[in-house]
């Protein structure tokens, strides 16, 4: 039998912010239309990588959001011990459901970039600036997210209630 562990490990918990820094710098490399990141990097491999940057991301925050419903539904039944500091927090909670929905559109705009890119007989215009921006505003907010978080690990009640984590 598989096991299968839908936490946030440590590869994830890095992989996520670099991805965010990466998208959240080739949207404002396309939309500015400057060289900050991408000046060396050959034609062939600029929209594969520009693509499935966000691509990649929003699969990192849809993992994690996942995580977060399984361990939410865990302490809202009663099964289990998997809660995190935070869990149940209206602002992790509203959190997972913006993010969430926002990496299931950038998810479908690259998945759709790429099938246009490479699989597409047609011309066209390829729906790759969609992707980008959906994953330059999703890299943004996983990006506050983070900070959010490390500032208010319980949720911002816990410190008005005077609850803390120690």
């Amino acid at each position: 039998m598989l096991a299968f562990h839908i936490g946030s490990p440590v590869g994830r918990r890095v992989a996520e912010p670099v991805l965010a820094v990466l998208a959240v710098l080739s949207t404002v490399e396309v939309v500015t239309e400057s060289v900050i990141l991408f000046e060396r990097v050959p034609g062939s491999f600029w929209f594969p990588v520009t693509i499935l940057v966000p691509g990649l991301l929003a699969l990192s925050v849809l993992v994690g959001v996942l995580a977060h419903g399984i361990r939410f539904g865990s302490t809202v039944l009663g099964t289990g011990d998997r809660t995190q500091p935070g869990d149940t927090a209206a602002s992790h909670i509203l959190a997972s459901v913006v993010l969430g929905t926002l990496a299931v559109f950038t998810l479908w705009w690259a998945v759709a970039s790429l099938s246009v890119h490479y699989l597409a007989d047609t011309g066209g215009v390829s729906p790759s600036i969609w992707a980008l921006l959906f994953g330059g505003i999703l890299g943004a907010l996983v990006l506050a997210r983070d900070v959010f978080v490390r500032l208010f690990p319980e949720g911002p009640l816990s410190r008005l209630s005077g609850r803390s984590a120690e």
